[in-house]
């Protein structure tokens, strides 16, 4: 695909890696012509020095045969006006960032106008993000399929588990569970599992199943940790926002700590069921105050990276069950791991992931094994697709998975057949109207007859 990128910073770079490893022809707008020459110098893309809301720069780029343009300036405004110029040059589809929640109903609005075909706000899917682990606190990641039927989550092994030292053979019937371990995160190697394998302390596990079967899961293997009553937050920007928006009517007592009092005065006046304090994060001696032995979790939200470790270093110490960092440079996800930070969530990340999935969704055009989800795990080195078999698939639909002739470094992680959530065994088959998840660490899919061996 010929594709567009409006915006060189984070996020637009990121994107450009990710997409040209997935073999599309990348063309980068941006102002900055050191911004860009640090991307050219590691990346196989084209740079355009100027403004992306130009129609002269964007012909002059060869906007008319483009297939998608995506637009990630820090400006709305600019990402949207990019998108409503390049529609009226020709470009097929259009993505912008959309960050300021004012915005967010009118675009609903103005979407056709915009010629947009998609709208991704980092804050607001970071936020849910956390969300699903607030709301499961067991799990260090949560990620859900087919409107919820199914999810993936990841947690450490502890010492004291009746996991440890088992076989995940033995797994299903000594704890009468149906979940299935597709990964295995073991010392930062990435592990796909046989029935053969021996869960070890220290392993991160990736377990697709029900939400019922999952949280039994966690029960019977005894790393089941209490739903969070008490919230603190530090930072009151949009993510906190958002999150607080997303944890509505769930009976969670939020309070948030802010360094700038302008800031906190606005978030206490749109959150004004949260206690809002003014400080700092690194301030000890507050935190112990405001009663942080007691919070059943704690969020580290602030515009600094290292402010957001630090402060959920010392929630740690303090016994908090659940600590979540968010994360902006690309190196702290390995940090926060060597910390033992459980939980870390960067919407960079988050943004990259979400129009990944459009993407491979728009090369996949009009067929019927469209893409639903695609979520990548362990520093992209692995990825689940959600597939919607909307029709019968030769070679596919209705063998069992034993006669499929699979990719190797792929698995079927789960089937989720109208209400029923399927962990998948050699004598299930795939049927027209299934969705299904497939996990692989070798390959890239836009389609779900993919999974076949050539």
């Amino acid at each position: 695909m010929k594709i567009f990128i409006i915006g060189g910073g984070q996020v637009g770079s990121s994107l450009a890696r990710s997409l040209v490893a997935e073999n599309n022809q990348i063309t980068i707008i941006d102002p900055d012509e050191k911004v860009l020459e640090g991307i050219a110098n590691t990346n196989d893309v084209m740079c355009y020095v100027g403004n992306g809301a130009s129609f002269s720069v964007l012909r002059s780029a060869g906007i008319e045969d483009c297939d998608l343009l995506i637009a990630v300036t820090y400006s709305d405004e600019l990402n949207m006006l990019s998108c409503l110029c390049a529609h009226k040059l020709g470009a097929k589809h259009t993505v912008a960032r959309v960050r300021n929640p004012e915005y967010a109903a009118q675009l609903y609005e103005l979407k056709k106008d915009l010629g947009l075909t998609m709208t991704i706000n980092p804050e607001k899917a970071a936020a849910e993000e956390i969300a699903r682990i607030i709301r499961f606190p067991s799990a260090s990641r949560v990620e859900l399929f087919a409107k919820g039927r199914m999810e993936l989550v990841s947690c450490k092994i502890p010492r004291d588990t009746p996991l440890c030292n088992m076989r995940l053979r033995d797994m299903a019937v000594s704890l009468n569970i149906k979940v299935l371990v597709c990964a295995v995160d073991r010392d930062g190697e990435l592990i796909i599992p046989s029935g053969d394998f021996v869960i070890s302390e220290g392993d991160e596990l990736y377990i697709t199943g029900s939400p019922k079967e999952i949280e039994r899961a966690f029960r019977r293997a005894q790393i089941y940790k209490d739903p969070v009553k008490e919230l603190m937050i530090y930072g009151g920007g949009r993510i906190t926002y958002y999150l607080c928006e997303a944890l509505y009517k769930k009976n969670i007592s939020v309070k948030i700590i802010e360094n700038d009092r302008g800031a906190a005065e606005e978030i206490a006046s749109l959150i004004p069921s949260a206690v809002v304090l003014h400080g700092e994060a690194t301030d000890e001696g507050l935190l112990y105050e405001e009663g942080i032995k007691n919070a059943d979790a704690f969020v580290a939200l602030g515009d600094s990276d290292e402010v957001n470790l630090l402060s959920s270093l010392f929630a740690r110490r303090c016994g908090v069950n659940k600590v979540i960092a968010k994360t902006d440079r690309d190196n702290m996800t390995a940090i926060t791991r060597e910390l033992e930070i459980e939980t870390s969530v960067s919407p960079k990340i988050v943004t990259v992931n979400r129009i990944l999935r459009y993407v491979r969704a728009v090369k996949a055009g009009e067929s019927s094994e469209n893409i639903a989800s695609l979520v990548k795990i362990l520093d992209g080195r692995a990825e689940i697709t959600e597939f919607i078999c909307e029709e019968e698939i030769e070679g596919i639909t209705g063998k069992t998975l034993r006669e499929l002739t699979l990719k190797k470094n792929l698995l079927i992680a789960g089937i989720i057949r109208r209400t029923e959530a399927i962990i998948p065994g050699g004598n299930d088959v795939i049927l027209p109207g299934d969705s299904v998840l497939v996990m692989t660490s070798s390959h890239m899919l836009t389609k779900l007859s993919d999974i076949i061996e050539d």
